[in-house]
């Protein structure tokens, strides 16, 4: 009767050694403020949620131990390092992982290694390192920050590695750094219009122009400047008009527009010259418009009238000295006479002969007297044109006779070395007349007393 009871007594009290040996392997008791909380010593499970924890991180974990040599790499670290492994040597990592200083050339050594730096006792944050290994498509950045691994005496034991990839946070901050130059850039644009709107609004107020734009259909569709006042027209007023209605004869827009060239032209409206630019744009390749500028050019067309007027009065004055400083008189029949009078240089010399030469073909002349009494001074340019001049004549049949030449001209003519030998040179210009004179009347009389003998011989017996 009793047995029952001492079988179930038996089995409580193996029970309760049961939960006593179970608490007996829990660890200490911690208390968290008011709380005391007891944490079941399962290193096992914690062990593999410690590893499910560091496979799933996004960063890379590299745990070395002291000699460092490396010991795990979690599922980012393999991504980057490729596949773990212990047989590597501390001095054979760099060259077995592709690990690089950021500027990708030059091989990190051993000692520099955060992981070594870190089982030195430093701490080791922000590191840049360059990861290039077969695998990889191209090389990796990424960001490095090391600690040691204490055991409970507080020695070194190992050291732990947080690796971040940099690719991200390149994008990032590349596409940050691409879309600050595009906005600088839009405001540096912006900036650039606002100034070029001042300087043109400055031109605007204060020249006599007026810019102007049209449409592919000739419509205007800008008009301002202060050369719209001048013209008693108000800025503006051609905006929404057609150019082909208001200015019909006017061929500047239309080439623009149908030929697509730049175009110039000058004329006369609302009572003002105007100078005009006109500069076809396009769209695509297509005739857009035309932006142009129209200068009040009214003072300077005036001036240009006034100018002309002077130099057509000063050639006409020209011509006129020119034929007084050369004249040629015909002082008798088939007699001319040419006085020089200043300097004779070879510009007037050749105009000299040319005149001279017409003359004496025109009024078949039979002497032409080129008188020097005008003449201060001869030099040898100026006595070979004389020279000339009296050959040419005399190739036309005439003959040319040199008077009036002052003694200090004869002086210089004789030091000179010139042949006057075949030239008749007289004193005066009256002397110069009497000869050719008599010379004219003389063979008019031998051939009058030709012709009588000729009439008295003709007569019968």
């Amino acid at each position: 009767m009793y047995l029952p009871m001492e079988n179930e007594c038996a089995a409580l009290r193996a029970r309760v050694a049961e939960l006593e040996a179970r608490l007996a392997a829990r660890s200490p008791v911690v208390t968290n403020g008011h709380h005391r909380e007891v944490i079941p010593a399962d290193h096992e499970a914690e062990t593999r949620l410690l590893r499910a924890a560091l496979h799933s991180l996004a960063d890379a974990v590299v745990i070395c131990n002291r000699e460092g040599r490396t010991i795990h790499f979690n599922a980012a670290a393999t991504g980057i390092f490729g596949e773990l492994s212990r047989e590597v040597t501390s001095e054979e990592l760099s060259t077995r992982y592709g690990l690089f200083h950021p500027d990708g050339v030059t091989r990190i050594a051993a000692n520099d290694l955060p992981s070594h730096r870190a089982l030195r006792g430093e701490n080791v944050d922000g590191i840049e390192l360059v990861v290039r290994r077969e695998g990889l498509p191209a090389c990796m950045y990424i960001e490095c920050s090391a600690r040691c691994i204490r055991d409970a005496e507080g020695s070194i034991c190992g050291a732990v590695v947080v690796c971040r990839d940099l690719g991200e946070r390149r994008r990032y901050e590349a596409e940050r750094e691409r879309r600050l130059r595009a906005e600088k850039e839009r405001l540096a644009a912006e900036n650039e219009r606002v100034r070029m709107a001042r300087i043109l609004r400055s031109l605007l107020d204060h020249l006599d122009i007026i810019v102007w734009a049209t449409d592919e259909k000739g419509t205007f569709t800008f008009h301002d400047g202060r050369g719209a006042e001048a013209a008693g027209l108000t800025r503006g007023w051609l905006l929404g008009k057609n150019a082909h209605d208001v200015y019909p004869e006017d061929m500047l827009i239309h080439r623009a527009l149908s030929a697509g060239v730049p175009g110039h032209d000058r004329n006369e409206a609302h009572g003002i010259a105007w100078e005009h630019w006109a500069i076809p744009t396009t769209d695509d390749g297509k005739p857009s418009g035309v932006i142009g500028l129209s200068l009040n050019v009214t003072e300077a067309y005036h001036a240009k009238l006034e100018l002309e007027a002077k130099l057509a009065l000063i050639q006409r004055q020209q011509e006129v000295i020119f034929n007084l400083e050369t004249p040629i008189i015909q002082v008798w029949d088939r007699v001319l006479t040419l006085p020089m009078v200043g300097v004779v240089d070879s510009q007037r010399a050749a105009r000299v002969t040319d005149n001279v030469l017409a003359e004496v073909s025109r009024t078949q002349a039979r002497f032409a007297i080129l008188d020097l009494t005008g003449v201060d001074v001869v030099d040898t340019a100026t006595a070979g044109h004389i020279l000339n001049i009296i050959a040419a004549v005399r190739l036309l049949g005439a003959e040319g006779i040199i008077t009036g030449i002052r003694p200090n001209i004869a002086q210089t003519m004789i030091s000179l070395g010139l042949d006057l030998s075949r030239v008749r040179t007289l004193a005066t210009l009256r002397d110069g007349l009497s000869l050719a004179i008599r010379e004219l009347n003389g063979a008019s009389g031998a051939t009058f007393g030709a012709g009588a003998r000729t009439a008295r011989s003709a007569r019968p017996g």
